[in-house]
């Protein structure tokens, strides 16, 4: 729309300054009500405006509207979605508008306060040990970090997580330490999104050592409120570690013997992960 705005300027320029003025004032009139009227469409037609339930207005070029979604463009260039339920009206705008109208990414920092978020999650599956066995898991991790880097609302951030896994008829206990990232593919309060995480896993279990861990995510989010968002996503983990465990061997002579064996293992969970920021 911008630069609709300026082709318009361009051209009452150039009609103003280089082509010859008439010489009559019926023709000169008739040259400077067209510059009048276009410089009057470039005031009036300024984008649409997009009006919340909530009050607030969203001012910009409306990209998709349908049914079940509304995506919007603002002049900065960020792109904005809104399920159709939460959309009153999509009006044009006008001259003026762009000063009331409230930016969603500005409103929302008001709104949440501070710029930091904790993250609570609890997740569920199976876990697989590659060539040996296969089982369940379940976990739970608690993190702290960014609401926002710059405008958008990207997650980053640390924190500690448990998991204990089941394969094989034993459990292994895992507390990750870890760093994290979640980045959504747009702007909004409802957008989907991709997350990944990466540290050291302490064992718990006596005698296991931990390892590298690490994990990716693809989720939804959806956004209570700018300061309380809810999670779910399907991830997957890895985890090494070295596992202790006796073996029994026999002898020459007939008899037993015990001995402790260690062995790297890895540990690769698949499943549902839930959680909330707030």
């Amino acid at each position: 729309m911008k630069d609709f705005y300026k082709s318009v300027t361009c051209i009452c320029v150039f009609d103003l300054f280089f082509v010859p003025l008439p010489r009559n004032y019926v023709d000169m009139g008739k040259r400077l009500i067209l510059i009048v009227l276009a410089v009057f469409s470039c005031a009036v037609m300024n984008g649409s405006v997009v009006t919340l339930r909530s009050g607030k207005t969203v001012q910009g070029e409306v990209l998709v509207q349908n049914d079940e979604v509304v995506i919007v463009k603002t002049a900065e260039g960020a792109r904005f979605q809104y399920p159709s339920s939460e959309v009153v009206s999509v009006t044009e705008s006008k001259a003026g508008d762009e000063e009331t109208a409230e930016k969603p990414d500005e409103e929302d920092k008001k709104q949440g306060g501070k710029k930091t978020t904790i993250l609570v999650a609890l997740s569920g599956g199976g876990t697989v040990i590659p060539m040996q066995s296969s089982g369940g898991h379940i976990g739970g991790e608690l993190m702290i970090g960014s609401r926002y880097i710059g405008k958008k609302a990207i997650f980053v951030g640390g924190g500690v997580s448990v998991h204990g896994m089941f394969a094989g008829g034993k459990s292994y206990t895992f507390l990750p330490l870890q760093l994290a990232v979640k980045v959504p593919f747009m702007e909004g309060k409802h957008a989907p999104y991709a997350g990944a995480a990466l540290g050291y896993g302490f064992a718990l279990n006596s005698g296991n050592k931990g390892g590298i861990y690490s994990g990716a995510e693809v989720g939804y989010r959806l956004a209570f409120n700018p300061r309380s968002t809810f999670l779910v996503s399907l991830a997957a983990r890895f985890q090494q570690a070295t596992i202790s465990g006796v073996d029994t061997i026999k002898n020459e002579d007939g008899t037993a013997s015990e001995f402790i064996n260690h062995a790297g293992r890895s540990f690769v969970t698949i499943g549902v992960n839930v959680g909330i920021t707030f």
